[in-house]
């Protein structure tokens, strides 16, 4: 009888283990960002929020690594599960995880869970590394009286007549030059998502904010220099070739000999 009670008892276990992991509390969220927008004629929140553990990044406790170019547009930060979220009369309708995009990042980003994305928090100043050395403690106090980066800002970047994108830095090039993705609602999509080129659409479209700056504001082709001639000794320049219409957006990666040699290759970007 003994033998059939423990083998009853062990079963018990094993049947109630998956009901113990599901009703396991839920990762704890904190609302790190939030804005309205109206997205067809109708009022929306949308809202950038952490889900689970946040960690510092490029921290002013370190202002000797914050400084230095893989930091750079990203100090004083942090780096955690994100998720940003579309809600209508306070339901959530829409969400999205923009993890993805810090996958193909350089690895100039170090400390980086998989699947984890970074954000600014307060702003650096150019006298912080003085004034750390000066007075640590006093310092630290003062980065965190500033006020909190914003991230959201809209803008129509794929020129299809909606507002409704905002650019989110996920990488930073050699130098410390910051790229950005965009991201928000694709022209004829409703669903949030990455931007996209015409010639990649695999993939997110990730630029400077001088090339996004001019898919916003011109018309027709816009050139814009990704690297110049003698930059970290580069013997080539290279330059974006991009138009926006109509939420198509076309990009060209040009490279040529230096200083106004012809042209060595163009792909798509």
């Amino acid at each position: 009888m003994s033998w059939h009670r423990t083998l009853f008892a062990l079963s018990a276990l094993l049947l109630a283990a998956p009901v113990a992991s599901a009703l396991s509390p839920p990762e704890p969220e904190s609302l790190r960002e939030e804005q309205r927008l109206t997205v067809n004629g109708r009022e929306e929140v949308w809202q950038l929020v952490w889900v689970g553990p946040v960690r510092d990044y490029c921290e002013a406790v370190s202002p000797e690594v914050a400084i230095t170019a893989p930091c750079a547009g990203f100090a004083y930060g942090q780096t955690g599960r994100l998720s940003l979220r579309r809600l209508r009369d306070g339901q959530v309708v829409d969400r999205f995880d923009p993890g993805t995009a810090f996958a193909d990042a350089s690895e100039l980003l170090p400390g980086r869970e998989a699947g984890w994305s970074v954000l600014p928090r307060h702003a650096m100043q150019d006298d912080d590394y003085g004034r750390w050395l000066e007075d640590e403690g006093r310092f630290l106090q003062a980065v965190e009286q500033r006020p909190t980066i914003t991230v959201m800002r809209f803008a129509d970047y794929d020129r299809d007549g909606r507002g409704s994108e905002f650019l989110l830095q996920t990488d930073v090039e050699p130098g410390g030059k910051p790229l950005y993705a965009a991201i928000g609602l694709p022209a004829g999509r409703e669903k949030l998502d990455f931007l996209r080129s015409t010639g990649r659409p695999d993939q997110a479209l990730v630029l400077t904010s001088r090339a996004w700056a001019a898919l916003r504001d011109q018309t027709g082709t816009a050139i814009v220099s990704h690297w110049i001639c003698g930059d970290h000794g580069a013997e080539t320049k290279s330059d974006y070739l991009l138009s926006a219409d109509a939420g198509r957006i076309s990009v060209r990666l040009r490279e040529s000999a230096c200083p106004n040699g012809p042209v060595i290759d163009e792909t798509d970007w």
